[in-house]
């Protein structure tokens, strides 16, 4: 067994009304608190005023969630996220939207691979400035919401047709649906064509 799957709790044998609570459960709020490392996100107290409160709690005094929100931080690397994640949530496998907007990252890396269901991500405002980043977030087979605009990428001709090649499984990029002919003109020769 490799590191990967100790950390992440099987999706068998759960509660459908946990699971439904989880869904339902406010996100956990660590925007606007100048974290420039996850290393110790244990120890912050998350931010209530937004979503009018935290999240409940469970058995293991973990948060009942299925959102995190890192927006607004100083954060240069997600190094850590995976135990950072282990630590505050009752259930990680069912974690499906992260929020690192308005940070300082130059590259994505492989921290969101181990949420298989994370469906939405906020990486606007950050500083990715190579395309090929996005590909390393193909294996999230669930990913519906992502944002990169404001980030480098997003200002080179065709980018939303270069991350839907990357991404066929996206619905929505920037908060702007993809379109039936975004679809059809997605080819990797057309697409990389006027880079």
């Amino acid at each position: 067994m490799n590191d990967s799957s100790r950390n992440i709790p099987k999706l068998l044998h759960t509660d459908p009304k946990f699971v439904q609570d989880i869904k339902l459960g406010k996100p956990l709020d660590y925007s606007s608190k100048n974290l420039r490392t996850l290393n110790k996100l244990i120890n912050e107290t998350p931010l209530s005023v937004r979503v009018h409160g935290v999240p409940d709690r469970g058995i293991n005094k973990k948060f009942i969630c299925g959102a995190i929100w890192l927006n607004n931080n100083n954060l240069t690397s997600l190094q850590g996220l995976n135990k950072s994640i282990e630590e505050l949530l009752e259930l990680p496998a069912y974690l499906t939207w992260i929020d690192v907007s308005y940070n300082e990252f130059k590259n994505i890396g492989q921290e969101f691979l181990q949420f298989k269901n994370l469906s939405i991500l906020y990486m606007h405002g950050n500083q990715i400035n190579d395309i090929k980043e996005v590909s390393k977030l193909k294996t999230l087979l669930k990913l519906r919401t992502l944002t990169l605009h404001g980030n480098p990428i997003s200002r080179l001709i065709k980018y939303r047709c270069l991350v839907l090649f990357y991404l066929p499984q996206i619905k929505s990029l920037d908060f702007s649906l993809i379109t039936r002919q975004e679809r059809s003109v997605a080819p990797p020769i057309f697409c990389t064509a006027n880079i």
